[in-house]
C-alpha cells in the first residue's frame, strides 16, 4: 500500500498488531495503551488487539508489548458482547459470541486493565455501501464503452468474464454506488491477486531497487466520492492479472486517523483532505490507536498487458 491520488486506493488496516507502535504513531511516552479494532458492516465483530508502547530504544517484540489479562467488552445498543483473551496470542481478545456488525449503529469499547486503568472508545457505523455498476468509460468522451459484471452476478467468476477483461491504460474504470452515505470521507483500495504477474509500467529508466518498491496493493487518503462515482487511476495499477477494487465508507475515527497519519500520507497515492501532522489523531479515552468502523463493497476485473 504505497500510493495516493486525486481520488485513489489501499489497504485498510492502518494499525498492525505486530508492529512497534512507535513506528506507526511517532514519538510517544512509554506504557501507553494501544488499541487496534476495525469494525466492518455486516462482518462479525472483529478481535480486539491490546498492546503498549515500550521505552525508547527497547527492542520491540509482540510478546513484550502485549497487554494480557484485561476485561474487554463491546456494547451494541443494549447488548454487551464480552471478549476473552486468545490463549495462543497474548493481547488478542476474541468475542464470546458471533455477532454481525450492524449499519448505522453506535458501538462502545470498554477495557479494564489489570492495573486498574480503563480505556474507552466509540464508533458509529456507516450505512451499508453498495456498488451498483462498474463501467469502462471512453477516456475522451467519458461515455460508457461497456458495463462490467459484479460479484453479485457472478461471484469469483467475474475475473474470467469477457466483459471484465481490460487492457492496461485503455479507457477509464468507474464504480458507481447506490447512494451517497452521510460520512466524512471514503477510502479506496486496490489489490493485485497474483504473485508473479508481469509489471506493466515501462521500467527501462528504473533501477532494480526502484522496481522492488512497486507493491501489489495500495490505498488512498480520505476522499469525497462525488455523485456516487469513483474512478480508478491507472497509475495505481502496476501489474497484470486479477484485481479487486474496494470502496470503504469510513466513520469519523477512521477518517481522523488516515488524514493525520504522518507516515502513511493517508495510506496511499496523493492527498487532498489532510495536512501534515506529527502524529495521528486518536479518538481513544485512556489510550491511543484505532477503534473505527466502515462499510465496504468491492468489484473485480482482470488487467491485460
Amino acid at each position: 500500500m504505497t500510493h495516493y491520488l486525486a481520488w485513489i486506493i489501499a489497504l485498510f488496516c492502518a494499525c498492525a498488531a505486530d508492529r512497534q507502535p512507535g513506528e506507526l504513531f511517532g514519538p510517544l511516552e512509554e506504557d501507553l495503551v494501544v488499541v487496534d479494532v476495525q469494525l466492518i458492516v455486516d462482518a462479525p465483530l472483529p478481535p480486539v488487539h491490546l498492546s503498549r508502547t515500550l521505552a525508547p530504544g527497547t527492542t520491540y517484540t509482540a510478546a513484550a508489548a502485549a497487554l494480557s489479562g484485561a476485561v474487554v467488552a463491546i456494547r451494541q445498543a443494549d447488548q454487551i458482547i464480552d471478549y476473552t483473551e486468545d490463549p495462543e496470542d497474548p493481547g488478542r481478545y476474541l468475542p464470546t459470541a458471533s455477532v454481525a456488525t450492524l449499519p448505522a449503529t453506535l458501538y462502545r469499547l470498554e477495557v479494564r486493565l489489570t492495573d486498574g486503568r480503563q480505556v474507552k472508545a466509540q464508533t458509529h457505523t456507516p450505512d451499508r455501501l453498495q456498488i451498483t455498476q462498474l463501467l469502462l468509460l471512453d477516456e475522451e468522451t467519458l461515455l460508457p464503452r461497456r458495463e462490467l459484471k459484479l460479484f453479485a452476478e457472478l461471484g469469483e467468476a467475474v475475473y474470467y468474464a469477457p466483459e471484465n477483461q481490460i487492457f492496461y491504460q485503455q479507457g477509464l474504470l468507474e464504480a458507481r454506488v447506490a447512494e451517497e452515505i452521510d460520512i466524512p470521507a471514503y477510502q479506496l483500495a486496490i489489490f493485485n491477486l497474483e504473485e508473479d504477474s508481469a509489471l506493466l509500467i515501462d521500467a527501462d529508466f528504473l533501477e532494480e531497487d526502484d522496481l522492488a518498491e512497486f507493491e501489489r496493493e495500495g490505498a488512498s487518503p480520505p476522499l469525497a466520492v462525488r455523485k456516487g462515482q469513483a474512478r480508478l487511476p491507472w497509475f495505481a495499477v502496476a501489474f497484470a492479472g486479477r484485481h479487486k477494487f474496494k470502496i470503504y465508507a469510513v466513520d469519523e475515527n477512521w477518517y481522523d486517523f488516515i488524514r493525520t497519519d504522518p507516515d502513511g500520507n493517508g495510506g496511499g497515492f496523493g492527498g487532498l483532505l489532510g495536512d501534515q501532522f506529527q502524529r495521528p489523531t486518536f479518538n481513544i479515552e485512556g489510550g491511543i490507536g484505532l477503534f473505527a468502523s466502515a462499510s465496504v463493497d468491492s468489484v473485480g476485473f482482470t488487467v491485460l498487458p
